[in-house]
């Protein structure tokens, strides 16, 4: 029988990586250490920053939500702060947005809801068809402006997001496979640019598996419920497939693949030099071209640029609420 290497009472939950055993009390209490460790050990977040929290509604993002709550005094932050994003899918956005606001108000977390639909008029469904590109692809670029916007819009310093040590491994190794080496530098644990929030990622030392775990053992409400428009194609799934076995027979894989993926970041990719960012001449956010991802998405979209307005847009709905 294995016993918690805390306690040493009966234990019933085991982290592969570590080799060890542990009782509900103290997996719980491990995970949130790692979180925090990994705040630490990165810079993520300084005390007396404002940090906002990019919601999903699900496992991931509300357990990242739930640990920077109740370790907040520990990392000296001032204020936690939930954002979340309705893509105005049918029969899914509504309910995942009700989950949100309810665990935020549970916690005691101020929460800003952002509907795409009053920034451009159109449902996430109806945005890529326009644009004749996967949803995924859409949702990604659109995410990544809405949050980093909003972020400035609240005065707050870092946004952080919920992605965790299976996302940064697998979509490395996909990047590798298919040759998109510059990419690997957005995977960074933690980017910082000259007037933007810090971005940050505090899940990046732990798996999804142990993420469910303390999920479910704290009681965590979330969406299980997959987003209708997930895809995973031929090559992600390869990968995801390859690091699961790899770590069943070889505990620690995936951590040994993430240090190995920051050396090559650092040592062979940043120190030859980057395009660096630019900023939009439309709406001044960062870029690596003249006019950014976001605002030739909108002239596509609706024959002019909009990411000034949809700017303006995000403050006006976020003084307000």
């Amino acid at each position: 029988m294995a016993k918690c290497r805390r306690c040493g009472r009966e234990a019933e939950y085991r982290v592969s990586y570590a080799k060890a055993w542990f009782c509900r009390e103290h997996f719980i209490e491990y995970f949130e250490e790692r979180v925090v460790e990994a705040v630490r050990k990165h810079r993520m977040i300084k005390p007396g920053d404002r940090v906002v929290v990019a919601v999903s509604g699900g496992k991931d993002s509300m357990s990242l939500l739930t640990v920077l709550v109740k370790q907040a005094r520990e990392l000296g932050i001032r204020e936690v702060i939930g954002l979340h994003l309705n893509l105005g899918i049918d029969g899914f956005s509504e309910h995942v947005e009700s989950v949100v606001r309810e665990y935020c108000e549970r916690l005691g977390v101020k929460c800003h809801v952002i509907h795409l639909r009053d920034l451009l008029g159109l449902s996430l469904p109806e945005l890529a068809s326009k644009v004749r590109r996967p949803p995924c692809s859409v949702c990604g670029l659109v995410k990544r402006y809405v949050f980093t916007v909003s972020t400035m819009a609240v005065n707050a310093s870092v946004l952080v997001t919920g992605h965790h040590l299976d996302d940064v491994v697998k979509y490395a190794l996909k990047n590798i496979y298919v040759g998109d080496y510059r990419s690997l530098t957005s995977l960074k644990p933690v980017s910082v640019e000259e007037g933007l929030p810090v971005k940050a990622r505090p899940l990046i030392s732990v798996g999804e598996r142990d993420i469910e775990t303390y999920a479910k053992l704290s009681g965590i409400p979330y969406v299980e419920a997959k987003c209708p428009f997930k895809h995973e194609g031929d090559a992600e799934k390869a990968v995801r497939v390859f690091i699961s076995e790899l770590e069943e027979s070889n505990p620690g894989a995936k951590l040994t693949l993430l240090s190995s993926i920051s050396k090559l970041i650092h040592e062979y990719i940043e120190s030859r030099g980057s395009r660096g960012l630019t900023r939009c001449s439309i709406c001044g956010m960062p870029s690596s071209s003249e006019v950014c991802g976001f605002c030739r998405l909108t002239k596509r979209v609706h024959g002019k640029y909009m990411g000034a307005d949809v700017t303006s847009k995000i403050k006006e709905s976020l003084n307000a609420s």
